[in-house]
């Protein structure tokens, strides 16, 4: 009985063992756990700075449970949900300041639903309509003072949407055919 035990754990330990990844500079890059060749368990990455980057769960070597992803200065950029290596739920993001930057739904990985976007300073920027992640409409667009934006053409996927920096200065324009970006 106690062989059997021993020669179990010695499987065991064999088949699931921890993991570290390392950038060219020998700073660690990821930690975590590897069974039969995929990434499980609880994952930690890290900035080449050794400041954590992200840190989440893989089941298969697929992204799997809540998962948060940080800035270099350790400030929160975002947070969410996988499910089979696919974004689903909310998720929420963060500028570098602790502002919220925007949240917005996932189906499959796919955007679906409203869209909302803020300026650093916590003002609205835009919000967009999505549809089985395709771009569907501009609801709303402001500069960092408040003041309203051309939001474009954009009607039913089609059309133009237009980019602009917080000091509302046009940056571009672009152009989608049925919620898909097409190169101008």
């Amino acid at each position: 009985m106690t062989k059997n035990l021993l020669f179990f754990f010695f499987i065991i330990t064999l088949s699931c063992s921890t993991t570290k990844e390392y950038y060219d500079s020998g700073v660690l890059k990821a930690k975590g756990t590897i069974v039969n060749g995929e990434r499980t368990g609880k994952w930690k990455l890290f900035y080449e700075n050794g400041k954590l980057f992200q840190i989440g769960a893989y089941v298969n070597g697929k992204e799997e449970g809540k998962w948060k992803i940080f800035h270099e200065n350790g400030q929160l950029r975002q947070s969410g949900e996988f499910s089979n290596g696919f974004q689903i739920g909310e998720w929420n993001f963060f500028h570098p300041n602790g502002n919220k930057e925007g949240r917005g739904s996932l189906v499959n990985g796919k955007r679906q639903g409203i869209w909302t976007w803020y300026h650093p300073n916590g003002n609205l920027f835009t919000e967009r309509i999505w549809e089985n992640g395709k771009l569907i409409s501009i609801l709303s667009c402001f500069d960092e003072q408040g003041n309203k934006l051309d939001t474009g053409t954009l009607k039913n996927g089609t059309g133009t949407m237009k980019l602009y920096n917080s000091e509302g200065k046009l940056l571009e324009t672009f152009s989608y055919l049925n919620g898909e970006y097409i190169e101008n």
